[in-house]
């Protein structure tokens, strides 16, 4: 089974049963890190699929933080409070491209359907609304990374060529350690990105996976959905769970800033000479 099929149940064992020894050997293996005004390590908040309750729920503990973060909007949501996400654009939040459906089986697609229909038509509906000048990243609908039929490689870079025909500087995924940036900034179309409350409501996998992100230095992509009253189902967190992890980001001496922003650095900082 290839990482484009893995399950979530599967990705989310094999990283928090990992995590512990990992993050003892990222102390021992750690590099020097240059983040800005010293933090010791990079936190992009993100949240999938543009849902009212971000707007309602997440989106005020940030503001209160003082904190902004990337929100991956799909056309179907957004559409029904555009008005608010204009808003929360304007507030200095990052509004990016998650495709217009979010997909997720993909064998079916050649690559112009797909890049037609999901990726071209988002673009231009978030430039319409948000302006061209907003960075250009993206989320991986479901974190699957290949795209019509072939073997791995091919489904994979059949994908990449997509984004990068619509000038998409860094791209998520749902799965991996803490990214190193020298790796990020050598391949951003592959970024790691970790979803700590998406089978259980608990704060420990994300304590323990920011923890790692700090011992090495690194970055570390935090990926949320819906964030409700109480945790319901694959997906969800809870209000509370939500404002303890962001309590914990706090407490750390870390930056933390959207996406394209830490992108932006990291390419600056780490990318290869002109």
């Amino acid at each position: 089974m290839d990482s484009s099929q893995l399950s979530r149940r599967s990705l989310f064992t094999l990283l928090t049963g990992g995590l512990a020894g990992a993050a003892m050997a990222g102390e021992a293996r750690a590099q020097p890190r240059e983040w800005p005004d010293g933090a010791k390590a990079a936190v992009s908040l993100t949240y999938d699929d543009g849902l009212n309750s971000q707007l309602d729920n997440a989106a005020p503990e940030l503001k209160r933080l003082g904190w902004k973060a990337t929100f991956f909007l799909t056309e179907t949501n957004a559409h029904w409070r555009l008005t608010d996400w204009e808003a929360l654009a304007h507030d200095g939040n990052e509004v990016a491209n998650h495709t217009m459906t979010h997909p997720c089986a993909l064998a079916g697609y050649s690559a112009g359907r797909f890049q037609s229909a999901e990726i071209d038509r988002m673009e231009g509906y978030l430039d319409h609304n948000f302006g061209p000048d907003r960075a250009r990243t993206f989320a991986y609908p479901c974190g699957y990374l290949g795209l019509g039929r072939g073997g791995r490689h091919e489904r994979y870079a059949r994908y990449r060529r997509v984004l990068e025909r619509d000038g998409v500087i860094a791209a998520r995924t749902t799965a991996g350690g803490p990214n190193r940036p020298e790796v990020a900034a050598a391949d951003p179309l592959h970024l790691h990105a970790f979803e700590p409350t998406y089978e259980s409501d608990a704060v420990a996998p994300a304590i323990r996976y920011l923890n790692e992100t700090v011992a090495q230095g690194g970055w570390a992509i935090l990926v949320f959905h819906d964030v409700l009253p109480a945790w319901r189902t694959d997906g969800d967190t809870s209000v509370a769970t939500h404002n303890k992890i962001l309590a914990h980001i706090a407490s750390l001496d870390v930056w933390c800033a959207p996406m394209g922003q830490v992108f932006d650095y990291v390419e600056s900082r780490w990318g290869r000479p002109a």
